[in-house]
C-alpha cells in the first residue's frame, strides 16, 4: 500500500506530541522516520513508533527529550541524549558537528545515554551536503558474539559514511558490521518469512534459516573476523568513550526492559580546510563518472554509486506515495486511533 507522505509525517509527528515529545523534536523525527520509509528502510522507519509508544507507556522513555552538553571544547563535544528520542539527539549533534568542523576543519561530536537513532545515512548525507565528509557509527543492543565465541555481545554496530560531491545524491554508504541488520530479521520473524543461513546461529552456534532462533543465538559480522573488529571497535568509541552503555549493557528499544543507553560518534571534516571545494567538486564528479562509464560485469546494466538506490527510492516514494504493507498501515492506523489521530492516507 502507497501512503502520501505528508499524512505520515504529519501523523507521526502528532503521535510524538501526544506522547509528550515537543513540538521542535516531534518535527525532527518525524522527518527521519518518514525518510526511512521513502528510503525503503522500514525496519528504521515509521515502525519504530510502536516501540517508542510501548517505551514510553512502561515509564521508560523520557520525553520531551531533553539534550545536556557535558563536554564542550574546541573541536570536541559530548551530547547526553537523557534517554530521550535518539533521532532528536542524533540531529543536534550533526548540527554540532558541522558547526565544530567549520571552525576547526575537523570535529568529534559523541552521543550517550539515547535511543536508538534509526538509519544512519540520512544524518552523514545532511552533514556531507554541507561540503563535508562525515563519518558516524552507533552501538546497539547484544545481537553479536566476537568472532569464535557464541554468546550475544556486542549489537550489529551500524557505520555510514557520506562524502560531498556537489550533487544529489551525495556518496553515502550506511550499513551494519553484522551480515544483515537485526531489523530485517525481526522483519522477518513478524512476516512468518525464513531467512539465509549464512545470516545468524542458534544457542548452540549452528546455522539457522528460523528469524526467532536467529534472535535468540548471535547474528554473523560481514567479513568474518573483521566485521567482528570493527563491531567491537564501534563499541568503544560509540559507547565507552562517549560515557554510555557499551557490550551487553545496551538495551533494546523493542523491549522496556530498561534504559537502552545507545551511544554514537559523528566525525565531520570540512572539505574546504584541506582543499578548495570546488576544486574537490571537480575531482569527484570525475572520480563518479569514471566509475558509471566503466567496463560492467556480466548481466550488470548499471553500476550504482553508494547512496544512489536509496534517493532514487525516495524522490519515487515521495512523488508516488511511500510503500508500506498493508499489516504495518493497520498497525499504525491503530495507534493512530488510540490517540485520536485520523488514518493514514493512502494514495490511489
Amino acid at each position: 500500500m502507497r501512503i502520501d507522505k505528508d499524512s505520515l509525517k504529519s501523523n507521526l509527528n502528532a503521535l510524538l506530541i501526544s506522547l509528550g515529545e515537543s513540538e521542535e523534536n516531534a518535527e525532527t523525527v518525524s522527518r527521519y522516520m518518514t525518510m526511512c520509509d521513502a528510503r525503503g528502510v522500514t525496519t528504521h522507519g515509521s515502525y519504530m513508533i510502536n516501540p517508542v509508544c510501548d517505551r514510553r507507556e512502561a515509564g521508560m522513555m523520557e520525553l520531551p527529550t531533553r539534550l545536556d552538553i557535558v563536554i564542550d571544547s574546541g573541536a570536541v563535544c559530548v551530547i547526553d541524549g537523557n534517554d530521550g528520542l535518539g533521532q532528536a539527539a542524533a540531529d543536534k549533534a550533526c548540527e554540532i558537528a558541522c558547526a565544530k568542523a567549520g571552525e576547526y576543519g575537523i570535529s568529534a561530536v559523541l552521543l550517550r545515554n539515547t535511543n536508538n537513532v534509526g538509519a544512519l545515512g540520512p544524518y552523514t548525507e545532511k552533514i556531507a551536503a554541507r561540503g563535508m565528509i562525515a563519518l558516524m557509527c552507533c552501538n546497539a543492543s547484544p545481537a553479536m558474539a566476537p568472532w569464535g565465541g557464541r554468546e550475544q555481545f556486542t549489537g550489529t554496530q551500524p557505520f555510514a559514511i557520506g562524502v560531498y560531491t556537489g550533487e544529489e545524491p551525495a556518496f553515502s554508504a550506511d550499513m551494519a558490521t553484522a551480515a544483515v541488520a537485526r531489523g530485517k530479521i525481526r522483519q522477518a520473524m513478524r512476516e512468518g518469512k525464513t531467512i539465509p543461513e549464512t545470516w545468524a546461529l542458534d544457542v548452540e552456534g549452528r546455522p539457522t534459516t528460523d528469524p526467532a532462533e536467529a534472535i535468540r543465538g548471535i547474528l554473523l559480522p560481514i567479513g568474518g573476523p573483521k566485521g567482528s573488529a570493527m563491531a567491537l571497535a564501534i563499541d568503544i568509541a560509540a559507547g565507552m568513550l562517549s560515557g554510555s552503555a557499551y557490550a551487553p549493557n545496551v538495551k533494546a528499544i523493542h523491549y522496556p526492559e530498561g534504559k537502552a543507553g545507545v551511544g554514537g560518534c559523528i566525525i565531520a571534516i570540512d572539505i574546504a580546510h584541506f582543499m578548495d571545494l570546488e576544486e574537490f567538486r571537480t575531482k569527484m564528479q570525475e572520480y563518479l563518472a569514471s566509475i558509471r562509464s566503466m567496463k560492467k560485469a556480466e548481466g550488470v546494466t548499471r553500476i550504482y554509486i553508494p547512496g544512489e538506490i536509496e534517493y532514487e527510492k525516495t524522490v519515487n516514494s515521495y512523488a508516488n506515495g511511500i510503500n508500506l504493507t498493508d499489516t504495518a498501515v493497520e498497525q499504525l492506523n491503530r495507534k493512530f486511533e488510540k490517540y485520536g489521530i485520523p488514518a493514514l492516507i493512502p494514495v490511489e
